[in-house]
């Protein structure tokens, strides 16, 4: 009888072993995006903090990027990847609005002495990476002072997932303004 019992909790103690690989394993597999800063130079001769404000401007997206098709045929997908650019302003103004680093930010506004202006374009977009270059540039002589790109891996679904990129480039924002 004993010896029952034992194999019989053995087999059970297998059992939640095996139960608890497998979700490991299946929470490695899980749908997660990454982000990667491949590139961030800062060539400005002055220090950024001295900026109080900042104009976010929309990112370039050519359409060939997202769709090969007439406007009039493209997927629910294709339509939402057409506004992407407008949700990643957004989302950097929110996010580098919430760190208070500048008096001002906005997406529309002139240029003056001490703005930056931040501008972009995706070079790739699709279901499984969004790559981006960016500039900020001196509102007043309209010189690149500082450049990145970043690139979104592991995306499932664009629309969804450029919360992340939008949070990376307000951190490239908030790390530059020390140099």
């Amino acid at each position: 009888m004993r010896v029952s019992a034992w194999r019989e909790g053995s087999r059970t103690l297998s059992g939640l072993l095996a139960v608890m690989v497998l979700s490991v394993l299946l929470a490695g597999c899980a749908a997660t995006s990454t982000t990667i800063m491949d590139e961030e130079v800062v060539t400005n001769q002055k220090h950024m903090a001295s900026y109080k404000s900042l104009i976010i401007r929309d990112f370039e997206l050519k359409r060939e990027l997202y769709a090969d098709v007439p406007a009039e045929k493209m997927s629910e997908r294709e339509l939402r990847y057409a506004q992407v650019p407008a949700l990643l302003a957004e989302n950097i103004e929110r996010y580098v609005k919430a760190r208070q680093t500048y008096r001002s930010v906005s997406r529309s506004g002139q240029p003056s002495a001490t703005a930056l202006v931040l501008k972009g374009r995706f070079t790739r977009v699709g279901r499984f990476r969004i790559s981006i270059v960016g500039t900020l540039h001196d509102g007043e002589s309209d010189q690149e002072v500082a450049f990145f790109r970043q690139t979104l891996w592991d995306v499932l679904d664009t629309t969804e997932t450029i919360n992340l990129l939008s949070r990376e480039v307000a951190d490239f924002i908030d790390r530059i303004q020390y140099k």
